[in-house]
């Protein structure tokens, strides 16, 4: 080891063991793992699974279920004008559809403030609308804004108040020290950041529980304490009627919750999906709440349908309605591949030190031409070989012509011993695609080639 070296690790061992470390020992809560970290109602799916309900958790609607089942419907990845009327429909023949604005998404139920942050985002629903609330003739607004300003200027004050507590006082005029204060150890300063971030923590998890109201429902001879989150309001354009099952959470104008009748089935609509979460279903009577409204029209089983989004993508749409299409599109590309394609197999051996002949490269090129559908070149090329024996027997052929005379027609079938109209096919009739009809051809031109 070098001088240099020794001196580096010297020198690092010195700042590592000469300072004052501190170490804390801090617990925080990852939240769920698993299932449960990307599914928020996997316990309200066992819940009435353990019931006797049927389940099931959907990335997307789709097609519309029958409507002797439950569809708990998230808002937070929008609703079209056309889905909205579809689901109307689907509930004024029977259906049950109970509406989610937020809280459907899987975020983590552990994060202080996480919620809070939600709420702004949510502000877009207050500006462009809900199509399917506009169905049911549900305004959506704000609930209590003064208590959410209440609770942000304590927390504001709280927190000047504990920044000034650790400012450092001014300094006052020396004392006389005895002996003794010389043996004193001075106490630590605090530990000013981690002091105001676990402050700043517990202010958020105050403000989160402000936004949160409890609430009773009586309903069906039993009551039922909740406790909903207070980011948004739902206001009724028309009455009550209690007689037939409807209710508020809240008044009907500020309310958080509705449940109405609209034509032979039900819609349950929540500002948010809290009540039915992993971490809160045992809380207080939600999931009592939740049995009681899959079974509020008298059914003891039925299909629940958990659906995060209400749009369906175009693939799903796709094979749902035209699955025997893409299916026939999928073997036409099939067999067209295995048209077109080389066969499978193993390659034949290519032999680098054979010598082939000149007649195997003509042959070769005669094959090319008939795979590509070119017979006239083969016919044409037969024709001037013919023509060009003639020019050179007989002075009287024109250099230029392609014309066949009677005479020299004649002449040449006596000369080759072949039919006439076969002497005059062979130079008139056009190239033939047939190989039944192109052989004879040039098996003629052939024969006038060899014998003039």
């Amino acid at each position: 080891m070098t001088l240099s070296l020794r001196i580096f690790v010297l020198a690092l061992c010195f700042v590592l063991t000469a300072c004052d470390g501190h170490w804390e020992q801090v617990e925080k809560t990852k939240g769920y793992q698993g299932k449960a970290r990307v599914n928020p109602f996997l316990a309200a799916q066992r819940l009435l699974e353990d019931l006797g309900h049927m389940p099931e958790r959907r990335l997307n609607l789709g097609l519309m279920p029958h409507t002797d089942a439950v569809i708990i419907l998230s808002g937070e990845g929008g609703v079209s004008e056309g889905r909205a009327r579809q689901l109307t429909r689907w509930v004024q023949d029977g259906g049950h559809l109970i509406y989610c604005l937020s809280g459907c998404r899987a975020y983590n139920d552990h994060a202080s403030g996480l919620e809070l942050g939600m709420a702004m985002l949510e502000n877009v629903l207050d500006q462009e609308g809900d199509p399917l609330l506009d169905e049911f003739g549900i305004e959506l607004q704000k609930w209590d804004s003064d208590a959410m300003e209440r609770s942000l200027e304590a927390a504001r004050k709280k927190m000047e108040e504990k920044t000034q507590g650790t400012q450092e006082p001014e300094k006052a005029a020396p004392e006389k020290k005895d002996a003794s204060d010389k043996n004193k150890v001075a106490p630590k300063p605090p530990e000013k950041l981690n002091d105001l971030l676990k402050e700043a923590g517990k202010m958020v998890d105050a403000l989160h529980e402000d936004l949160m109201a409890e609430m009773g429902l009586d309903w069906k001879g039993r009551h039922y304490k909740l406790k909903l989150a207070g980011f948004h309001a739902l206001k009724l354009n028309r009455a009550l009627d209690a007689e037939d099952g409807e209710f508020a959470v809240g008044e009907p104008e500020n309310a958080a919750v509705l449940h109405l009748e609209h034509g032979l089935g039900l819609v349950t609509v929540l500002t948010h999906a809290r009540p039915f979460r992993n971490r809160w279903l045992t809380e207080h009577d939600h999931a009592d709440w939740l049995d009681a409204l899959i079974t509020a029209d008298g059914e003891t089983t039925r299909e629940v349908f958990f659906v995060a989004a209400a749009t369906a993508s175009f693939m799903d749409l796709l094979w749902e309605r035209g699955w025997m299409v893409v299916i026939m599109v999928v073997i036409c590309i099939a067999f067209w591949l295995w048209r077109h394609m080389p066969r499978f197999g193993p390659l034949s051996p290519v032999q680098l030190d054979e010598t082939r002949h000149f007649s195997s490269h003509i042959a070769s090129l005669g094959h090319f031409y008939w795979r590509m559908r070119r017979p006239d070149v083969l016919v044409q090329a037969a024709r001037e070989a013919v023509w060009e024996i003639l020019r050179t027997r007989h002075a009287s052929v024109d250099a230029h012509t392609r014309h066949l005379s009677d005479a020299l027609a004649a002449s040449i079938a006596t000369r080759c011993q072949l039919p006439l109209e076969r002497v005059t096919a062979a130079f008139d009739m056009p190239a033939p695609h047939q190989a039944h009809n192109l052989i004879p051809l040039l098996r003629d031109l052939q024969t006038m080639r060899t014998h003039l």
